[in-house]
Parts: structure tokens; sequence; C-alpha cells
């Protein structure tokens, strides 16, 4: 057979070889060497395959004999003479200048010991605790952990390698170890609530292994390293994130973030490609809005005779509604993945501090271009609902968030301070502006076709398959404050001067439902 013939059925089959090599060495840490060396072997014999039947049994005897030459190699190469204490390993792994090493030393190399210890994958650590610290025999190490004795054999040998090395090793933490990184995890659900799969990011931790295990895999012991915490406590959180399809294990013992995270890098160069085509898009927009608002005034809705700027901030964020609703209706594919048993929904992360700044960037993006909350359907009693958006480029007295008593106490007291609509009101509003909900539907659409192609540039190929999905269902939410702010730049709508909330209208609730 052709070497670029068994190439291809290896490269096929690889995830299978990798399983062989996993099942019979039960540790990660060196699966990745012996599948290595079984790729090699049948690569370099491939010549003498008769035939494509001949194939399989081929590459299984090949794997076999590796497996026995890999195990009988590890065993000649190194004694496995048993370490009675930790002194007398310390004493072992030390240079003849030292054997009369002193107590502050002996401490030193103690808990450069206990750091080593510390990072040794779980196979090796339980193998390792139970033989030189629980004083348990081979062969009941081998009955606890259902391996065999040779395997048994071998994690010891393995563990004193890795520690004889480690504690020679002049190691560093990662700057996340002390430098957390700003990382938020937006979940956007319907269905059964899990508090543990809600909660997961309340901690700093989790969010932190998706952060450093995205653009690169890590195993275990690196991900420790990268956040300064010990692989014993490690395992439980990788786990945990595995279990929700957070994480995806790879060969080697690698682990991946299956997760796109909107990067501040990533984040400004679409804002900077993006601005000049919405600024010109959306200030057309606006500027036929306000062509339309002596029509729409004569529906004689409450609130009708606001002035412009009060009208035309509300009736904005209510085309981008209608309009994002439109372009997701256009998507080949708008529906949720499962996210956990009884629930469905799209996830993604940021890598910005949302709540506070250290980079230029960073400060431009949430003051001016993030929207600091919005509400398509907001009930306020059995007589009202609103639907509003905070803008960033709004000051926070016109935040409805953060000062809607105005807006509340105007509805109570029936004053014509805010637009209220009735539904065959709104629907009439609609009927007018179509035309310019197509627009914006339109607007979405390019913007998602500039958003895509960068996250392309910028995401690992790991998640590759998954960007343009995540994309379009997230591209309204995280461009509303952003279109806010181009609609002020464009010079067709201007930031109030007092401090009441402004993009902002109000529903008379009946028993229909409003989704915008």
């Amino acid at each position: 057979m052709e070497n670029q013939k068994a190439a291809k059925l290896i490269s096929d089959n690889l995830k299978n070889i990798y399983g062989y090599s996993f099942a019979r060495l039960y540790d990660k840490d060196d699966v990745d060497e012996l599948t290595q060396e079984i790729v090699y072997e049948v690569l370099r014999s491939a010549n003498r395959i008769k035939d494509d039947e001949a194939f399989w049994a081929f590459l299984w005897k090949v794997a076999e004999n590796t497996f026995r030459k890999f195990i009988k190699q590890k065993e000649l190469r190194h004694s496995l003479s048993p370490l009675p204490d930790d002194d007398t390993f310390i004493d072992a792994v030390a240079s003849p200048e030292e054997e009369l090493i002193d107590s502050e030393s002996k401490n030193e190399s103690l808990n450069l010991l206990r750091r080593e210890l510390s990072l040794l994958s779980k196979t090796h650590r339980e193998v390792c605790l139970a033989f030189y610290f629980q004083n348990k025999s081979c062969k009941e190490i081998a009955e606890e952990q259902n391996i065999s004795l040779e395997m048994v054999k071998y994690h010891l040998f393995k563990t004193r390698q890795l520690l004889k090395e480690g504690i020679g090793m002049e190691r560093q933490f990662g700057e996340k170890s002390y430098n957390p990184a700003k990382f938020e995890f937006v979940t956007i659900f319907s269905g059964q609530f899990n508090r543990e799969y809600r909660n997961l990011f309340n901690r700093k931790l989790p969010g932190n292994i998706l952060h450093s295990a995205y653009y690169t895999p890590m195993t275990i012991r690196e991900l420790s390293l990268e956040l300064g915490v010990s692989s014993v406590y490690m395992e439980d959180e990788v786990a945990l994130l595995e279990q929700y399809k957070l994480l995806t294990a790879l060969p080697g013992g690698k682990y991946q973030t299956n997760l796109v995270i909107f990067t501040t890098d990533y984040t400004w160069e679409f804002y900077s490609k993006a601005k000049n085509f919405c600024v010109q898009n959306i200030g057309e927009i606006i500027k036929d809005i306000k062509a339309y608002l002596p029509k729409i005034r004569k529906i004689g809705f409450r609130g009708c005779f606001l002035d412009d700027n009060r009208l035309l901030w509300p009736l904005l964020w209510y085309i981008m509604g209608r309009g994002d609703n439109e372009f997701r209706n256009s998507m080949p594919d708008s529906g949720s993945d499962e996210i956990y048993s009884g629930a469905t929904g799209i996830n993604y992360g940021t890598d910005y501090d949302e709540t506070g700044s250290d980079t230029e960037k960073e400060s431009l993006i949430i003051k001016e271009y993030e929207c600091c909350g919005f509400a398509g359907y907001a009930g306020i009693d059995e007589k009202y609902a609103v639907s509003f958006a905070d803008f960033g480029v709004l000051p926070k007295s016109c935040h409805y968030g953060f000062n809607g008593a105005p807006v509340r106490d105007s509805l109570s007291f029936g004053y014509d301070d805010y637009p209220v609509f009735k539904d065959r009101e709104l629907t009439q509003v609609t009927a007018i502006l179509s035309g310019l909900i197509n627009k914006t539907a339109y607007l979405y659409n390019e913007l998602n076709t500039i958003a895509v192609k960068l996250m392309k540039q910028h995401a690992p190929k790991s998640v590759a398959g998954i960007i343009e999905r995540i994309i379009g269902l997230t591209l309204f939410f995280r461009t509303v404050g952003f279109i806010g702010k181009c609609a002020v730049d464009s010079g067709e709508l201007t930031v109030p001067d007092d401090e009441k909330p402004i993009a902002v209208f109000a529903y008379e609730v009946n028993d229909r439902d409003h989704n915008n």
C-alpha cells in the first residue's frame, strides 16, 4: 500500500487509534506519545500491506506490538525501588554537594516536592500517594484502581521521573494566578432553571479556565500553572465545564474552550470597521422617520405631540427590534441548542469588564458603544408595560433602568410625557414604518457580514463551525448601544439636556403579546 493512502486511512481513524492507546495506558499524559509511535510504525511498514482489506488487521497488530514495546522500554530503562519518605526522596534528588542540608533548605525542598505533587495528573497522584504515603503495595493499588500490576509500576516510574524533573525546575505561575481575566459568561436561555449552571461564573475560576484554553488547548497541569491552582481542585472544575459542553476534551489530555469569546480586540475592530457604514445608514433611516412624523402624529396616540427628539428615540428603538425580527427570520438556522437537560439557548463570553476599564479601548466600548440594559416588553402594572433601551451614549439620568420613576409617575397620573400606544395604534405605526423596518433588517444583515468575517479572523479554528450562528443570534443584543452611538454621530439625533428617560415608550396592556 502506498504511504499516501495509508496516511489518509490513519487520519480518518486517528480517534480510534487514540482510543486504543487510552484504553491501555489509562493515563492521558502518555496516550499521545503511544499514539504517535503507532502511527509512525504503521507508516514505516505500510509498503508491506498487500491490499486494503489487510490494512486493519495489520494496524491493530502493529498497535499491540508497539504498546508492548512501549511498556518494556520504560521498565528496562528505569528502576522502580520505593521511596520510603519525603526526606529520603529529597536526599535522592539533591546534588552531591548538598549532602549536608540545613533545616531551611530541607523545608524549601519539601515545599518544592509538595508543589510538584499538586501538579500531578489524577492517576499519577493517586498511585503515588497510595504507594509512598499510605504504604500500600503495588498489588493493592492495582486492585483499587482496577489496572494491571504492570501499569501501577509504570505510573510509579513516571511519577518519580516527573517529580525529580519538576523539583529541579524553576516554575512560574501564569499572569492569571494573580490577575484574572475580565471574563463574563453570557447565556440566553429558555426552559428549566439550573442553579449550578447559572452560578458557574459567579466564581472567577471557571471563566478563567475557558479564557486560558480558548486559543491554545491546555492540559490540567498547564491550567494549574497558568491559574496557580492545584490539579486536584482544577480537575473538578474542568470536569464540570466538560459536562456542560463548554470545554472539549482532546487527544493528549488537553482541553479547549467550546465557546465564542468576544474579545476586546475583536469588539474594537468590529466597531471601527462597521462605524462609517452604520452611521450613514442609521442616519438615513432616522431622516426618513422624521419625514413620517406628521403622519405618525395624526394617529393620535397619547404623547403624539411631544417634540421630535422625544419621539425619534423611542421610534428608533422600536424599528430596531422589528428589524432584528426580520433579520433573524431570514437566517437559515435561528433555533437554539440544548445547553443542559431541560433548557435550550446560546452562550458566549466577553473578556472586558463592564463595571470598569483599564484601557482606552475598554473605556470607549463601555461608555459609548454598550447598552446598560434594554427590554422589549417590561410589565409595570395591570395597565401598562414599557419597552426601553438604555443606550450608553445617553447620560445615566436618561436611562429607564436607573431613573424609571418619571415614566411610572407619568403613566400613573395620566401625563403625556412619553409615547403610550394602544395595540391598534402601534399596528398603524408599524404599517407607516414598514419600509424602514426592512432597511433596518438590511443594516443588521450587513453588520452580521462584517462581524462574521472579523470573528473568523480572531477566533480559534476550534469554534469556526459555530461562529456564523452565534454572531447571527447575538448581533442584536451586542449592537444596541453601538447603533445608538452611530445615530448620535449621524447628527440626526441629539442627546437631551434634561434628566428623564428618553428611549422608552409604553403599551396599554391587553391580552395580546408584544414581541419586539
